[in-house]
């Protein structure tokens, strides 16, 4: 017992019982010259930032240094136990780390009890000199060790008589504890007593401190210091009631967890020993199968022997005949006489036509062939053994399933969302019943409002979910949606709750962003990091970050791998970069840092085929949207190249696809592509599945790019008029949003930012479009940006 206490009163550092404890905001305690040799030893650097003098953790001192101007020199300190980095004030450890009091007290207990337990050891505080006697008895409250005519004599003072002086075999830690702890003093007023709080400087002070000029205006700041610390433990008292409560469900998590990873070794075991099982017995029959063509073959081979040997035999009888034959007549005709020929009759003449008939009718020929084939479908056999079963979750994992992020919505206005679900490998999820709630929680006041009571939930079976629900309040919001009572992917989100549609007639003001770039093509934007990619007849591509600063370059001319022939179309989905390279006739899948992954397409016409690939984009179930420019077609492909479906000029009939002039996918994923006759221009809306749904024509002069806004409005970027065009769903309505352009060719709608690739001045816009949509830009004396071609939100 006396161990652990001792154990909880000692510093790590030094590893004796505290002295002068300072608590950092890890809530770890250290003695102060432990810390401060601490700070000396790490050889802290030092910085300067704005605000008042507080000690902070790391994500504070980086909301302090965002945009702080210089004033005040800090150090940071790392904690020697969890290492949380901590900012320390100009003051240093002595002024700005609280003393932990309580502590204090309790390690002064510890090394009273130190002393009590040897006490053979312990000289008597009372004596007078240098020979002190050992002591035999503790006063309790004067905390004094004492011999024993010490003793004696406190229990007869007048003063002392009533002290509770008690012998160091008997003394407890329950006597020592209730010691009177000192009451701390002013260290600028001498023995005045630190009875007041100033809550604007978090110091405790005195009531000279409150006149002088550090707090003379600090009226209104300054309380009684019990009742500051009235309010304290008040707050503290709330904040551990919470954690308990909350601490009761982590503790019940803990021990679900634990009966979860006993089920999952369980599992594991059953599941091995099934894999096991199951090629133990592919084993068994791979070589029962191998036995009976072994057996096969040992037959066929001693079939063909046997024949072989039988023909051999009969070739060899008739050749021996005829050789005896041969010679016979030979030697009758080379030495026989008339008389001799005659007496033989025609016998050598008969049996030399008899040897050559049976020659002529024999088939000289061996009638076995030597080879013997092996009919295996190995390649197939081996492929489909390579994906031979599968290892499934029996539920979805949360942190890989997906949904599309749509960063605004409006007040009573129906919001629908796709979730895939998806297993731990990251792959679609086949599976429906999972239990999936939404939340929106208003940021200003954090008021939460169950939105999944309000919609519903659409489960289609197969892994995938639609959710509708309606937003009750205008502002932002976090959107939580939870699988099984775990955060997905993405999750909690960022969504802007509008009262009405955006305003189209308001002022876009100036530019927030300027980036020049060589003969940019094409533009996409990383949702998460803010990163664009810009395409470039350069043959690379150049990646910026959202502030403008270009961070690398991707790709080279060429035609080998991450290498490009005109880059013309762009797309970013989960961290992979899909390229559209044009004039190879392919499609790039990169990841974001630039590595190549993989790429299918090649010239020609047939489905999965492509002819100067202009434009490619990807939808929520990752897949590829391609406009085959020169196939006057678009092909909807799986992410491995696969075909899906083709929308050509057949479907509708009459359907103009000679010049596709973008491409771009709504909310719902529905497929929107522009196309260009002279003097006019069709706006064409197909389903995912390419099914036809709606075209209307416009009287645009030269349309080069579209993209569609979380509304469903078609944003068109017009070279003929050197104007940007807001287009209503179904063509309804027709606004012009800016007609002072000069060759707009490239936009992105992304998280109520609108990125503007134009020709001339030639300029990448990053614009905070929330209420700002209209805008004039006339910067000319701007770095040029030439011919980007591709429009996507």
């Amino acid at each position: 017992m006396m161990e652990e206490y001792l154990k909880a009163v000692t510093c790590q550092l030094c590893s004796q019982p505290y002295t002068d404890p300072r608590t950092l905001p890890c809530l770890h305690s250290f003695c102060l010259q432990c810390l401060l040799k601490e700070v000396e030893r790490q050889n802290v650097k030092s910085f300067q930032i704005e605000g008042s003098q507080k000690y902070c953790g790391l994500e504070e001192l980086e909301s302090l240094l965002d945009g702080s101007e210089e004033e005040e020199v800090r150090q940071d300190l790392r904690c020697p136990t969890c290492e949380l980095k901590v900012c320390i004030p100009k003051g240093g450890v002595s002024s700005e780390i609280p003393q932990n009091l309580v502590l204090g007290f309790e390690a002064k207990v510890a090394q009273y009890q130190l002393k009590i337990a040897r006490v053979h050891e312990v000289p008597c505080d009372a004596c007078i000199g240098g020979n002190s006697a050992p002591s035999v008895g503790f006063c309790c409250q004067c905390f004094q060790f004492l011999c024993q005519p010490c003793c004696e004599y406190h229990r007869r003072n007048r003063s002392t008589h009533c002290h509770n002086v008690v012998s160091l075999a008997e003394v407890t830690r329950e006597q020592l504890f209730p010691i009177k702890r000192p009451l701390p003093f002013c260290s600028l007023h001498g023995n005045e007593k630190l009875n007041l709080y100033c809550s604007m400087c978090e110091y405790m002070i005195c009531h000279e401190c409150a006149t002088t000029d550090a707090h003379k205006d600090h009226n209104e700041s300054i309380e009684l210091l019990h009742k500051a610390a009235s309010s304290q433990r008040d707050k503290i008292g709330k904040e551990v009631a919470k954690v308990q409560k909350k601490l009761q469900e982590v503790n019940t998590a803990v021990v679900t967890n634990k009966d979860v990873l006993q089920r999952v070794e369980t599992s594991n075991e059953t599941a091995a020993e099934a894999i096991r099982k199951t090629f133990e017995k592919l084993h068994s029959v791979l070589e029962e199968r191998e036995k009976q063509l072994q057996s096969e073959l040992h037959n066929l081979i001693q079939c063909k022997t046997t024949r072989l040997g039988l023909q051999n035999e009969k070739f060899e009888k008739l050749n021996q005949d005829a050789n005896r034959y041969l010679e016979f007549a030979s030697k009758l005709l080379q030495n026989g006489t008339d008389q001799e020929l005659i007496a033989m009759k025609q016998l050598p003449s008969t049996q030399l036509k008899a040897t050559f008939e049976r020659m002529h009718s024999e088939h000289l020929v061996p009638i076995e062939h030597s080879d013997v084939k092996i009919a295996m479908e190995t390649e197939s056999l081996i492929r489909e053994l390579s994906n031979l079963g599968k290892v499934i979750d029996f539920r979805p994992s949360p942190e890989e399933s997906i949904w599309e992020p749509k960063s605004s919505a409006i007040v009573n206005t129906e919001y629908k969302l796709s979730v895939q679900a998806r297993d731990f490998n990251g792959q679609p999820y086949p599976h429906g019943g999972i239990k999936i709630d939404v939340m929106a929680e208003l940021r200003s006041n954090a008021i939460g409002h169950q939105l999944s009571s309000q919609g519903k939930l659409e489960n289609h079976m197969d892994g995938t979910y639609t959710l509708t629900f309606i937003p009750q309040a205008a502002g932002p919001h976090q959107l939580h949606i939870t699988m099984d009572g775990q955060h997905i992917k993405n999750s909690p989100y960022d969504l802007e709750v509008r009262k009405s549609k955006l305003d189209y007639s308001a002022d876009l003001g100036n530019p927030e962003l300027e980036v020049s770039v060589i003969s940019p093509l094409c533009i996409a934007v990383h949702k998460n990091s803010g990163d664009i990619f810009v395409g470039s007849e350069a043959n690379c591509i150049y990646v910026f970050d959202k502030a403008g600063v270009q961070k690398t370059t991707i790709g080279s001319a060429g035609k080998g791998l991450c290498q490009f022939n005109r880059p013309c179309g762009l797309d970013i989905k989960r961290d992979v970069l899909y390229v559209a390279d044009c004039n190879n006739h392919r499609i790039q899948k990169l990841d974001i840092k630039g590595a190549f992954a993989y790429a299918f397409g090649s010239p020609g016409k047939r489905v999965g085929e492509f002819n100067s690939p202009s434009a490619v984009v990807v939808d929520f179930n990752d897949r590829l949207i391609v406009a085959d420019q020169g196939n006057c077609r678009i092909q909807v492909l799986k992410s491995d190249g696969s075909f899906l479906v083709s929308i050509d000029q057949s479907t509708p009939p009459g359907l103009d696809m000679s010049n596709i002039c973008g491409i771009a996918l709504d909310i719902q994923d529905n497929i929107h592509f522009l196309t260009r006759q002279l003097g006019s221009g069709w706006i064409n809306t197909f389903t995912p599945g390419g099914a036809f749904v709606s075209k209307y024509k416009k009287s645009f002069v030269k349309p080069t790019a579209i993209g569609i806004d979380v509304e469903g409005n078609a944003w068109v970027g017009d070279e003929g008029t050197n104007s940007l065009y807001v287009c209503y769903p179904f063509g309804k309505e027709f606004g012009i949003l800016v007609n002072r352009l000069d060759n707009p060719k490239g936009i992105v709608l992304d998280k109520g930012a609108l990125y503007i690739v134009n020709t001339s001045p030639g300029l990448l816009y990053g614009i905070n479009t929330i209420g700002l949509l209209k805008y004039s830009l006339q910067h000319t004396s701007k770095p040029q940006l030439t011919r980007p071609l591709a429009l996507r939100h």
